[in-house]
């Protein structure tokens, strides 16, 4: 059984598909890249004098990243800089687009956890606040959120489908906005007072020892939608701020 059990799983290793990185006349590009959103989840909070009720904090889900062999990556570093992934957030409600920031994951973490591999991460997790509880620890104790915030998620949901798309590799643009490196916790993101919108994930190639990204940012085909909320009545919060106190 055990003998059974380690041939399975060489196989699986064995099955990865990975991303094409073609050279030719055209230049570098990545083909049939592969990036989906699932694990999709709301967080919680307890709040009032005797945490009687029950509003949103946040949601988190988890992008998987491209997957491309070592070597290709060890081409793209060798031959133009480029070290890592920059992912870059927007929330579109209505016809309002607004960026809320962006995160970068090394090919290379220097930093990792006990047992993890070496290459480049396969998966990144994002967590979008509400404005009450983004701005530290402090904030998400409060037992009446700040900013009177009494929202709850009433519906939210992942749209689009997993369709491969291609990455081409292009001349170099200064990207001067201040990005997360990601390596061992979730990047967080204040979406304001309302999370209602369409949230949608953009990917470039990125050096951030010279901040730069190679190429036109490229949105993946899924995003998540958060469709509705409703307000949540916490009587004994009723002319409480915490935040100013």
């Amino acid at each position: 059984m055990k003998a059974l059990f380690l041939i399975v799983l060489v196989g699986c290793f064995s099955c990865t598909k990975y991303t094409s990185l073609s050279k030719d006349a055209m230049g570098l590009r990545l083909t049939d890249v592969e990036m989906g959103i699932s694990h999709l989840n709301e967080i919680e909070w307890l709040v009032g004098k005797h945490k009687e009720a029950t509003v949103s904090q946040s949601i988190v889900f988890m992008v998987d990243m491209p997957k491309v062999s070592e070597e290709d990556l060890a081409h793209l570093t060798s031959s133009r800089g480029i070290n890592s992934w920059i992912l870059r957030l927007i929330v579109q409600r209505g016809s309002e687009r607004q960026d809320l920031g962006s995160l970068y994951t090394r090919f290379k973490p220097q930093h990792m956890a006990r047992g993890q591999g070496g290459g480049a991460p396969s998966n990144v997790t994002l967590k979008i606040f509400y404005a009450a509880a983004y701005p530290s620890e402090r904030f998400r104790f409060f037992k009446c959120p700040a900013f009177d915030h009494t929202k709850r998620i009433k519906d939210m949901r992942i749209s689009g489908e997993p369709k491969p798309f291609e990455i081409t590799i292009d001349q170099m643009t200064s990207y001067s906005e201040k990005s997360q490196l990601v390596e061992l916790s979730p990047s967080s993101f204040n979406a304001g007072n309302s999370l209602v919108g369409e949230y949608f994930v953009e990917i470039a190639p990125y050096d951030s020892d010279k901040k730069v990204i190679h190429g036109a940012f490229k949105r993946i085909p899924m995003f998540v939608e958060v469709l509705s909320e409703e307000n949540v009545s916490v009587k004994s919060c009723a002319g409480v701020h915490e935040e100013i106190q």
